[in-house]
């Protein structure tokens, strides 16, 4: 929701990559979909992590490199950085969460200059791919910042980050600026906002 790295990203890049990387080396046997990625490049990760450890660290090193490429040219959502600036004026501590590499995520926010309005960020390290279950990265995010989940307010534009959120006890809130619609943001049973800047306003009143 805060920066188009995906978008810098492409939908498919990652998994291209792990698929060349695997071609690449002296073959071994696999499902196929898990050599293509075809469900996902973290379930390829998962798979090499557990049966092919030297193939994951490389795997590992190249998803990561892609994101951070992608991160250094990703564009804020308009209005995060007046967010950010309200958040920390009125006491309020943000975290970042996302199954995005950490370096990718820490090197966007230096690059905008947001990362002194960033108390933690809890992303994916290395192979730990616990970040790619948003339930349990907003549980992360929560012991980083020293309070309880159920005391976190989670804003997200995917519906399955608020339904996470809802399942871990955090409160969900949607905002119209990430990838789902309003109707799908809404099916989580979470208020929905249109836009980072009604977001706010609302702190500010």
């Amino acid at each position: 929701m805060m920066f188009n790295v995906r978008d810098s990203l492409g939908s498919n890049a990652r998994e291209q990559a792990v698929a060349a990387l695997l071609a690449n080396r002296d073959y071994r046997p696999r499902p196929v979909p898990i050599t293509f990625a075809w469900f996902g490049v973290h379930q390829t990760m998962a798979f090499l992590a557990e049966r092919e450890p030297d193939h994951a660290v490389e795997a590992e090193a190249v998803v990561s490199a892609l994101e951070l490429d992608a991160a250094l040219t990703a564009r804020p959502a308009p209005g995060l950085q007046q967010l950010l600036g309200v958040c920390v004026a009125s006491g309020r501590d943000v975290a970042v969460i996302s199954d995005l590499s950490e370096s990718a995520v820490l090197a966007t926010l230096q690059g905008q200059g947001m990362n002194g309005h960033v108390a933690v960020v809890a992303a994916r390290q290395g192979l730990d791919l616990s970040a790619c279950d948003a339930a349990r990265t907003a549980e992360r995010a929560a012991d980083l910042l020293g309070v309880g989940v159920a005391n976190c307010l989670v804003v997200s534009g995917n519906a399955g980050v608020l339904f996470a959120a809802h399942r871990v006890g955090a409160v969900g809130l949607g905002c119209e600026c990430g990838r789902d619609r309003r109707k799908h943001l809404a099916e989580t049973d979470s208020p929905v906002v249109s836009s980072i800047a009604t977001l706010t306003r609302a702190l500010l009143s």
